[in-house]
């Protein structure tokens, strides 16, 4: 039995769902949504569910919840999101009148290759994660229900949502740093382009050798190849939300020209920057 429904009670004024919604001809070349809502729930909420193929991004917007995932209990609260796949046997319940979700049921791509990285860098609960971020996501992709090539920009939204859990997860599942280690690697995360070992040693006053020394002993990896991968993760990001070309985005990342964007998508995947366009827009 795939589902089962026990007390599915919703307050319809302040909810906004999306059942059934259609799906690509193509489901090899899209990150889709079946269904997907903004939901008030009642205190007398629960909704069961076994053997569905089918992944689950659940965010507790306020109130609090409980999650058993084969038996175990985990208890939620507001900034929690939980990322399942619905294969196994789950319910989720309401603990407080009033707990506001958003949801987004997920298919399509490479979602199980998220998925499974996800999991493998902790449980299925992401906490903290930030309010923006989901209620954001949520409203750009309401508006593209039902929209001429709505799939497109869909697509889009989800795949910008599943990297970002990604990086949350990252985050949260590094190894506390001293504060100086804490500080360099903000530096490097939020610049955009990621400035040079040598950049970042000027910056806060320490010679490139010993501080290169002091972050390979924290971080496990030298600089510039940390460095390497932020320039990668940016012009992906690039790539699939804006419409910049190739060079362009070459240059936002750090590069005179699009040789250098080549050599680094060459380095860390198996996809020209154009091809890895196409792929996460679902154009063939």
């Amino acid at each position: 039995m795939p589902i089962i429904q026990n007390d599915y009670s919703v307050r319809e004024e302040g909810s906004t769902v999306f059942h059934y919604l259609a799906v690509p001809q193509n489901k090899e070349l899209f990150y889709y949504s079946t269904s997907a809502g903004r939901e008030l729930w009642k205190r007398d909420y629960s909704l069961e569910r076994k053997d569905i193929n089918n992944y689950m991004i659940n965010y507790l917007l306020r109130g609090r919840a409980t999650l058993s995932v084969n038996g175990q209990e985990l208890p939620l609260r507001h900034g929690d999101l939980t990322f399942l796949h619905l294969g196994g046997h789950s319910t989720l319940s309401c603990c407080e009148e009033g707990t506001e979700v958003i949801f987004f049921h997920v298919l399509g791509a490479q979602t199980q290759d998220i998925y499974n990285t996800f999991r493998e860098k902790g449980g299925c609960i992401l906490h903290n994660v930030p309010e923006d971020l989901m209620t954001k996501t949520f409203q750009r992709f309401a508006a593209l229900v039902g929209a001429a090539d709505g799939f497109y920009g869909q697509s889009r939204i989800l795949y910008g949502l599943l990297t970002e859990i990604l990086r949350l997860r990252d985050l949260e599942s590094q190894p506390e740093y001293p504060k100086f280690i804490d500080k360099i690697l903000c530096h490097i995360l939020y610049s955009c382009p990621p400035p040079t070992p040598a950049e970042v040693a000027a910056h806060f006053g320490f010679s490139p050798i010993y501080l290169e020394r002091l972050f390979k002993r924290y971080v496990g990896e030298s600089m510039r190849s940390y460095i390497l991968r932020q320039k990668y993760a940016f012009a992906c990001r690039f790539l699939a939300d804006t419409d910049m070309t190739v060079d362009e985005v070459a240059r936002r990342v750090g590069y005179s020209d699009a040789k250098g964007l080549i050599v680094l998508f060459a380095k860390f995947g198996k996809l020209t920057p154009l091809a890895y366009r196409k792929k996460v827009r679902g154009k063939p």
